[in-house]
């Protein structure tokens, strides 16, 4: 007599297709034992491929429904879910494209599919306060060069080879721009937040994506400010970051 633990461990091990041995003390009635898990094996692969087809709808637009069910297929056998949220289902989405032969003649839709995922924790992360000006009105001069800033918990970077942004755009249901995208027009460097209750997306210059991504880091602010200028001295600083605290990105400051 097998144990509940051994039961619903065997049970989960066959839905999720990782072995084909069917789960003992499982009674037939009316159907065979294989017959009934099918229906929930079906069900499954049914429930979480529409979970994926949620959070990657624009990489379903890209390639039909069709070929993104063979995907969400593999996807589901290659990756069992593990938690009872279907909010963190799909995360290795983007892995399993770029390693998926099929998908080898749409080269940027491993990006896109990571931008999609990027947009789903963006839109689900938490919320915070900008920073107000008069707290850095505070700061003793001297401490200055210790000075580092935390971004909003929602912020995400993401650099692309593609326009991986604009192809994102043009498969949105109110896009109204032109339909033709020139994928050897250069990639991308991607910033996603969500000041309020929409998530935004920004196409940043190489400069601004850099120092961004360092103060994202931790990276104390004259460091980082020292790093970025030496690869762009045009680069205005003070501008960007009265920009960016204007618009909330920036949410804390500490001293390192």
């Amino acid at each position: 007599m097998h144990r509940l633990h051994d039961l619903q461990r065997d049970f989960s091990r066959f839905i999720c297709q990782e072995t084909q041995q069917l789960p003992l003390d499982i009674k037939a009635n009316g159907l065979s034992v294989e017959q009934r898990l099918s229906i929930y094996r079906n069900n499954t692969r049914l429930g979480l491929t529409s979970a994926l087809r949620d959070v990657y709808p624009v990489v379903n637009c890209l390639v039909g429904d069709a070929f993104f069910d063979w995907l969400a297929a593999d996807y589901i056998k290659s990756y069992p879910l593990q938690a009872a949220s279907l909010l963190t289902y799909g995360r290795h989405f983007a892995e399993l494209i770029a390693r998926f032969e099929a998908a080898q003649g749409l080269p940027y839709l491993a990006d896109v599919a990571r931008l999609e995922w990027l947009w789903h924790e963006v839109y689900h992360a938490a919320d915070a306060q900008p920073l107000p000006l008069s707290a850095l009105a505070r700061i003793d001069p001297a401490q200055y060069a210790q000075l580092a800033f935390r971004l909003h918990p929602t912020a995400r970077f993401i650099a692309a080879d593609y326009p991986i942004e604009r192809i994102w755009a043009s498969n949105q249901p109110d896009y109204q721009g032109q339909e033709c995208i020139d994928l050897g027009a250069g990639g991308c460097h991607l910033l996603l937040y969500r000041p309020q209750w929409q998530v935004e997306i920004h196409d940043l210059a190489d400069a601004e994506y850099q120092l961004l991504t360092l103060l994202g880091s931790g990276q104390a602010l004259n460091q980082a400010v020292e790093t970025v200028l030496s690869d762009h001295p045009d680069i205005n600083i003070s501008h960007l970051l009265q920009q960016w605290l204007l618009k909330g990105l920036l949410t804390d400051f500490y001293l390192v």
